[in-house]
């Protein structure tokens, strides 16, 4: 069966006059039943990739951002512990300066105070030394006053010591002020019998005076 006016119609389902679907090949109508209605359409392969690709690229997109993620995470925790190491080895570089100082100025102090120790000591033995200067001085006096006449000889020794409990150890003191003992004659029990004689000593200038008679 044919009808002109479908000629150019393209190829599908039409309705018919008694409302029923009519199917076209393109060239004539066709006695077969229509579909049923509600009838599952076959959908395109275009749309059925559409279909999967979308959650394929969302899963994608999802694991992407994720690893980005984790990458950040790695680069910033990677950051946060070098600077943690770069402040822990700054302090301790910090603390050793500070203790190396600390020993350096303990040393130096040491040291000073050694310097300050052995340069009393010497002193003291300088001191110590003018002893026997005074006292060889003051025989020399003495003697020249037995040649005169003052005192009667010989002169046996000379012991010089300082008054009051002084003493050469103590640097504090500038002046020391001797008792000296001029024996002459040996008492036969261990004591002397002499003349007593004083000397001054200026341990600032490193001069002394000297005289006869208690200090």
């Amino acid at each position: 069966m044919t009808q002109g006016p479908m000629q150019s119609a393209a190829p599908g389902w039409y309705p018919g006059p008694d409302g029923t679907q009519r199917y076209w090949d393109g060239q004539q109508w066709l006695a077969i039943p229509p579909p049923a209605a509600g009838a599952p359409q076959r959908k395109s392969p275009a749309r059925m990739v559409a279909l999967v690709a979308g959650p394929i690229v969302v899963v994608l997109l999802v694991v992407v951002g994720l690893l980005i993620k984790a990458d950040s995470d790695r680069t910033q925790a990677a950051a946060e512990q070098a600077a943690i190491e770069q402040a822990a080895a700054e302090e301790a570089a910090s603390a050793e300066a500070a203790a190396q100082e600390a020993a350096e100025e303990e040393a130096a102090i040491e040291a000073a105070a050694q310097a300050q120790e052995d340069e009393d000591n010497a002193e003291r033995r300088d001191r110590e030394a003018m002893v026997p200067q005074i006292e060889a001085s003051i025989q020399t006096m003495a003697e020249e006053h037995v040649d005169d006449g003052f005192l009667e000889g010989p002169i046996l020794s000379v012991t010089c010591s300082p008054v009051g409990g002084g003493s050469t150890d103590d640097l504090t003191q500038q002046t020391t002020v001797f008792d000296c003992f001029v024996a002459n004659e040996d008492n036969g029990d261990g004591t002397f019998s002499g003349y007593s004689y004083n000397a001054t000593m200026n341990w600032g200038t490193g001069q002394f005076t000297y005289g006869m008679g208690a200090p």
